[in-house]
């Protein structure tokens, strides 16, 4: 696979996406056909989680502890995975205020980070949707991991809207339906003087047995007693269907951003160089096309609310 993909793949970025769908188009097809499935909503979970990709350890370097990457570092094998796998599911998409625009970012402990970023450790990430206040948000969220926290601690937890839906009272569902709510957006997509601007977003869509969902307690902003009782239930209910995914090194977790929500546990980091390192990448599909993944390009979008 290494071989097919440029050595140094951020100072040719189109090269490198271009290569990545060449990888992509030699995968299995009983692999290829899981993709496919989890793509257009047809695999009945929301998300799937590869194991045991090849990748060798001892070229490994040291886990970082800032971001973005810089241009010139060399390939890590995982990355290669990710955006491999991120060109079948979609149009591999980068955000012009987040990581600086990269296509693929490193998610590792900072000890600068804010307490509620992907870099940070010692706080959960509740449950949430990939920026749901964002007009272009991803369809896909893709993980890879090359490096795990020493305890094995820390975990990604994924609870599904097809699951937590049927918990919920009738009334509940109608309201989340039906009455879009105010949505905050994270730190990164604020205006200058730390104002965030507001999105509407509506919480539930989609057809009763394939419910699509759009969820953040911590920024959905609910300005009625019945909505924000509704978005409790729901809450809760996420919370009563929670899975938790541990990444390996040599795993990968794609995860559909419409029909589950996710998280991650805390673990504790040791600031050695070998603190977990994951990498991260967004797919978008294309409205319209029959095949979603498209041609071997991507986009950088910049940020309008929904």
């Amino acid at each position: 696979m290494q071989t097919s993909l440029p050595a140094v793949p951020r100072r040719d970025v189109p090269a490198f996406v271009s290569a990545s769908a060449g990888v992509a188009a030699a995968l299995p097809e009983p692999l290829v056909k899981r993709l496919r499935a989890l793509r257009s909503g047809q695999d009945g979970f929301g998300y799937l989680h590869l194991t045991g990709l090849p990748f060798d350890p001892c070229t490994l370097p040291g886990t970082p502890e800032s971001h973005p990457a810089p241009a010139e570092r060399p390939l890590i094998a995982m990355e290669g995975w990710l955006l491999a796998v991120c060109t079948v599911m979609g149009v591999p998409t980068a955000y012009r205020e987040l990581h600086a625009g990269c296509l693929l970012q490193d998610i590792c402990p900072s000890p600068k980070a804010h307490p509620l970023s992907a870099q940070s450790s010692a706080t959960p990430l509740l449950l949430h949707s990939e920026m749901l206040y964002h007009r272009w948000r991803p369809d896909f969220l893709l993980l890879a991991c090359s490096r795990a926290d020493h305890e094995g601690a820390a975990g990604t937890t994924v609870a599904a809207a097809r699951a937590a839906l049927p918990l919920l009272g009738a009334p509940e569902r109608a309201l989340l339906r039906e009455h879009p709510m105010p949505c905050a957006t994270d730190l990164v997509f604020r205006d200058p003087d730390g104002s965030s601007p507001r999105a509407q977003v509506l919480v539930v869509d989609g057809v009763r047995d394939d419910p699509l969902l759009s969820f953040d307690q911590e920024l959905l902003e609910p300005d009625e007693p019945q909505a924000r009782q509704a978005l409790r239930a729901l809450a809760e209910a996420l919370d009563s269907v929670t899975e938790t995914v541990r990444l390996r090194p040599g795993d990968l977790l794609i995860l559909d951003n419409s029909r589950v929500v996710h998280g991650r546990t805390t673990f504790t980091p040791h600031w050695d160089g070998r603190d977990r390192w994951l990498h991260r990448a967004y797919a978008r599909t294309l409205p319209g096309r029959a095949d979603a993944a498209g041609p071997a390009r991507h986009q950088i979008k910049a940020f309008a609310p929904c």
